[in-house]
């Protein structure tokens, strides 16, 4: 049997020999330990998002601490932007007149934008690799994960300016004719999901089975196979996100209007912090069902699952 297109489960064991008795189930030193956790899943779209956050809560802080040292670095260079951008307001000032500090917004915005998606796609790479070790039946720790992203971070960045140029263009748009995008909007969102559907595998598949530049025409691959899950994924995940974001970022509003706790002058530095926490349990929580999506479009088009099984049962060839 193939190994699976490089995926393989946390210990790489030799073929089994004929002659020699397969360990058992039970025992504390055979198989059982390494045996694969991926499943086939009944409800694609709601099945892979249910996984991701069950390996949310079980690898919390290998997930969380991993997303962190990629989060924070983004976050350190966007708060530098910014204030490089605040520092040169008599530059835009001259550009725009009295309207200067529209020049210093829109900067600030279109660098918010362009660094929260290289973020997201970083993360995305973590999140595939914890899965899909965790789902092969590893544990997968957070250095190995975070060296695993770090060697590929030149690759990552390649595909994210291949798959994401159109996202840039839209961040353009959003700052110098915020009302014609507020216009389109309408129209937006499906052509954003639509694009998004379309690139969605090639993170996971970039970190699995590290085909380079190829992982985009895989990911589409795979993707088409079901692509009207693919599709919806999309939008009920953007959703999940978007009220979670919400949800957790507006806690500080929320206590203020019960009474019970005022901020003062610092209300704005409580927001800052829950939305950043916010981003912490979203984005990760976001990779991992993309990761898992990857594996069961291979469970369903590929029969993934069986080859695992024929592994376990007659050992894997080389």
């Amino acid at each position: 049997m193939s190994q699976w297109a490089g995926i393989e489960s946390g210990v790489h064991t030799p073929p089994t020999s004929p002659a020699a008795p397969a360990p058992s189930s039970g025992s504390a030193s055979g198989h059982a330990a390494t045996e694969p956790r991926l499943r086939r899943s009944d409800h694609l779209v709601l099945g892979t998002i249910d996984t991701g956050a069950h390996v949310l809560q079980r690898r919390a802080r290998v997930v969380m601490l991993g997303s962190a040292v990629f989060m924070l670095p983004m976050l350190a260079l966007n708060l530098l932007l910014s204030a490089l951008a605040f520092r040169e307001f008599d530059g835009f000032d001259s550009m725009f007149g009295e309207r200067g500090y529209v020049g210093v917004e829109s900067t600030s915005v279109f660098v918010a934008i362009v660094v929260q998606s290289y973020t997201a796609h970083l993360v995305g790479a973590f999140g595939a690799q914890v899965l899909v070790a965790y789902q092969m039946g590893g544990e997968p720790t957070l250095g190995h994960s975070v060296l695993c992203v770090a060697r590929r971070l030149p690759m990552l960045t390649l595909t994210w300016v291949l798959t994401h140029w159109w996202a840039v263009l839209a961040a353009l748009l959003v700052v110098s004719e915020p009302e014609l995008a507020a216009g389109l909007s309408t129209f937006a969102v499906p052509f954003i999901a639509l694009c998004t559907a379309c690139v969605l595998l090639t993170v996971p598949v970039l970190m699995t089975e590290d085909r380079g530049v190829a992982s985009i025409g895989r990911g589409f691959q795979l993707a088409r196979t079901r692509f009207g899950a693919s599709f919806v994924y999309v939008l009920v995940c953007g959703m999940m996100g978007g009220l979670l974001f919400v949800f957790i970022s507006e806690l500080p509003v929320l206590l203020e209007q019960t009474g019970l706790i005022t901020f003062g002058s610092y209300g704005y530095l409580i927001e800052g912090i829950t939305s950043q926490i916010a981003l912490l349990v979203v984005i990760p929580l976001s990779a991992l069902a993309t990761a898992q999506l990857y594996l069961q479009l291979r469970v369903s088009s590929e029969g993934a699952d069986l080859s695992l099984a024929a592994d376990r049962a007659f050992g894997r060839r080389a």
